[in-house]
């Protein structure tokens, strides 16, 4: 019963946290103060510093990183672990079936495998070599998409459904590759 009245309050909190930031971000008196607040906090704060953290944000964040990674591994090893030694235990002692106490390490290979192979995917970056055969995966509207528009940047020409991305400062064919 403790369980169930914490996961509750923290349920509530997580909700009326959210309704709260969706609020606020609508009301620009808000707005104001946080714009003031880190133009204020920029001033004190060596410039120096604020690239490093910049540059280690970006890192962290708008690449591929290893230490997600680990980390998402890490957690899913510590949560089965939890599993083998506290509930797979009690359950046989229950004599629950073989089978349902089997389903969650089932499903724990199933989501590795796809971990792994979206991990080791390609993002789907545009180079010269691949470039002739993304030309030709989706059929440009001249409307969105115009069909010889070139990339400033990249000066590559430009498929349908791509964009150069701002982050990893290359064009991609798929929007979702972070």
């Amino acid at each position: 019963m403790d369980f169930l009245v914490l996961f509750l309050f923290y349920l509530a909190f997580l909700l009326i946290c959210v309704v709260l930031i969706c609020i606020f971000t609508k009301s620009q008196r808000l707005k104001a103060v946080v714009l003031g607040g880190a133009q204020v906090c920029s001033r004190v704060i060596p410039q120096c510093l604020q690239r490093a953290v910049q540059t280690l944000l970006h890192q962290l964040f708008h690449t591929r990183h290893p230490t997600f990674i680990v980390l998402h591994l890490l957690l899913q090893g510590l949560v089965y672990a939890e599993y083998t030694c506290e509930v797979f235990g009690y359950c046989r002692e229950l004599e629950f079936s073989l089978p349902y106490l089997l389903l969650p390490y089932v499903l724990l290979s199933v989501n590795l495998v796809f971990f792994t192979l979206t991990c080791a995917a390609n993002p789907g970056t545009i180079t010269k070599a691949n470039e002739s055969f993304l030309l030709q995966v989706y059929k440009f509207d001249d409307v969105m998409f115009p069909k010889n528009s070139r990339c400033p940047t990249c000066d590559l020409r430009k498929p349908a459904r791509s964009k150069h991305c701002r982050l990893c400062d290359r064009c991609v064919h798929r929007f979702d590759h972070h």
